[in-house]
């Protein structure tokens, strides 16, 4: 009965198949460990090394098992390849997105402490010649009011990449 389940089910074989590999990954996977551990203690070894080891097994494990279910489960390499570099430029885009926020708040907090320009401070950035009196200073960005009465927001990582002039309280012409 249980046999005649298994042909009208191919997915349940799978699941079978894809148990019964994984314990025996994760078995020799903890026999290798094991062996680790005794080689640690029988040389006495440093624990950063054998932590080394057990990491370098662990990787092995989880890429011997993801390939044993590949193979089981009859998945498309090209399915996968899509998929990886999906997810691969998805973390790139956060990563970029991300480190501009955070420079930008780690800069503003530069500006705070050390204080290169006050609020009511007349500056000039160089070469861009951009000048204006400092309004207010954010996390992410330093609004300067220029000489036309507009409002100018720049991103407080661009005063790292610029020469700051500070009139120290110029009028506005």
């Amino acid at each position: 009965m249980f046999i005649e389940y298994l042909r009208r089910n191919p997915d349940a074989v799978n699941i079978i198949l894809s148990v019964f590999a994984g314990l025996i990954v994760f078995f020799i996977s903890n026999f290798f460990k094991a062996k680790a551990r005794k080689t640690r203690d029988e040389f006495n070894l440093d624990e950063s090394r054998y932590f080394l080891i057990k990491r370098i097994i662990s990787m092995f494990s989880y890429i011997i098992i993801a390939s044993i279910l590949i193979f089981i489960w009859g998945i498309s390499l090209k399915n996968i390849w899509i998929t990886l570099s999906s997810i691969a430029a998805m973390v790139a885009i956060a990563f970029v997105a991300v480190w501009s926020l955070l420079g930008n708040i780690l800069a503003g907090l530069i500006l705070y402490f050390t204080t290169p320009f006050k609020i009511n401070d007349h500056i000039e950035l160089s070469p861009d010649n951009i000048s204006g009196k400092v309004i207010a200073i954010n996390a992410f960005y330093t609004v300067l009011l220029g000489s036309d009465k507009a409002y100018i927001c720049i991103p407080n990582t661009f005063f790292f990449q610029k020469y700051i002039k500070n009139y120290k309280n110029k009028p506005i012409a």
